[in-house]
């Protein structure tokens, strides 16, 4: 009897705990990172912009199918190896500098923006990607898991490393058609 209450007085202080932690915590999660590229703040611009492309180089998007309709900005939707379906809205752009992207899904928890901001290096041929995703998070308990096991810079890093694979592909591909151009005498 002692140990039922006792593991019933546990499990009630552990429940409360969350929804109090969860509760203590903003409802817009925030999270931000930076990468330097050795590429032209015009390469990575064009890179995020041209959402038409994401398949070739961004992981676990596989294909991107355009919404008709919208006038004032572009929209589609991102489907991924699961077949799972996020729809995206072009919020505002200016070139080489900035990108703000907004997902735009059904529910709160499937909702968020993301902001690209370029700086170019003082010679102009790098650049630093700063990708910053505001999301709501309306309930304690995802919330409070969220802050917990720090999983917001994972999209993020999912951009870094498909970015850096672009590139390095890129470069092993011109480095193969150099190498295979006919040599002049």
């Amino acid at each position: 009897m002692k140990r039922t209450a006792l593991i019933f007085t546990l499990l009630a202080t552990f429940i409360g705990g969350t929804f109090w932690y969860g509760h203590s915590l903003p409802e817009l999660s925030h999270n931000s990172a930076s990468h330097h590229f050795n590429r032209s703040p015009e390469y990575i611009w064009q890179l995020i912009y041209n959402y038409q492309h994401y398949p070739e180089w961004r992981e676990n998007v596989y294909s991107v199918e355009k919404i008709p309709g919208q006038l004032k900005h572009d929209t589609w939707k991102e489907i991924d190896a699961d077949g799972i379906t996020t729809p995206f809205k072009l919020i505002k752009a200016e070139p080489n500098l900035f990108i703000i992207i907004e997902e735009t899904g059904n529910k709160p928890q499937n909702s968020g923006k993301w902001h690209f901001e370029i700086t170019p290096s003082e010679d102009g041929n790098s650049s630093t990607l700063k990708i910053s995703e505001d999301r709501p998070i309306p309930s304690l308990v995802p919330r409070a898991i969220n802050h917990l096991l720090n999983t917001g810079t994972s999209h993020i890093s999912a951009y870094f490393r498909s970015i850096e694979n672009k590139i390095l592909g890129d470069t092993l591909r011109d480095k193969k058609n150099k190498s295979q151009l006919p040599v002049k005498e």
